[in-house]
């Protein structure tokens, strides 16, 4: 249902017609994110990189991948070696040009031992305890309680530290906690979930001519797909 609403938004207050762009449109916009389960996988697949070409794809434009850490991605578009960083929060996307519209929305989770916290009271539970989640993620900013954040490059590293009780809870997106936890770093049947955050992902463009050009037809073309049900067909493709 929530899925739904979040589509809804778009139908509710944006255009749904494509204006005439002036100039020359880009014959291809680079992309660079971090390896995402499902959403941005590196042999190209996912949902992230089937609704970019959905958007781009039919005005002839080219998508190409560059696979980089979430700070990497975002300082390649900074550099203006890439046109468009995937998936980032607004509040981490300070002096860069912003899409007009999320395009996903991720359910963040915490993850941590059933035998240390025995009674989930939402974020009251995390407040002043050790919470960790990839670096350049700033979820403290979205949360309501404080807590003492540790910043890691890669989620095994986080899960370990949990299993040792160095840290008490690890946060991330639902899609990336199974991901990880597939990979059977810790036995998790010890551990249990719970959803913390709805958080609203957008582009980030490069401050020039070129990522202007392609942030307006982005913020024209996503809600036209919307409107049509192209983005909901892909949601259901991907389960999201």
């Amino acid at each position: 249902m929530k899925k739904f609403i979040f589509l809804a938004s778009f139908l509710l207050f944006c255009p749904v017609y494509l204006p005439a762009m002036a100039g020359n449109i880009p014959g291809e916009i680079v992309f660079a994110s971090e390896e995402r389960s499902k959403a941005t996988n590196r042999d190209g697949t996912g949902l992230y990189w089937d609704i970019f070409r959905a958007v781009y794809g039919s005005m002839g434009i080219k998508t190409k991948i560059i696979m980089q850490s979430f700070n990497g991605s975002v300082s390649l578009v900074k550099q203006h070696k890439a046109d468009a960083a995937v998936g980032i929060y607004p509040n981490t996307s300070r002096a860069a040009v912003l899409s007009r519209y999320p395009f996903v929305k991720d359910y963040v989770l915490v993850l941590f031992k059933k035998d240390k916290f025995n009674q989930w009271n939402g974020q009251q539970t995390l407040k002043n305890r050790k919470v960790a989640w990839m670096k350049g993620y700033a979820f403290d900013e979205y949360l309501e309680v404080p807590v003492i954040k540790k910043e890691f490059y890669t989620r095994e590293t986080i899960l370990r530290r949990l299993d040792s009780d160095q840290i008490d809870f690890f946060m991330d997106t639902r899609n990336d906690v199974e991901s990880v936890l597939n990979k059977g770093v810790i036995d998790v049947t010890g551990y249990t979930v719970e959803t913390v955050l709805e958080l609203e992902r957008y582009l980030v463009f490069a401050n020039n001519d070129k990522g202007k050009k392609l942030k307006k037809i982005f913020d024209f073309r996503f809600p036209y797909l919307v409107k049509t049900g192209e983005i909901e067909r892909l949601y259901d493709k991907w389960n999201w």
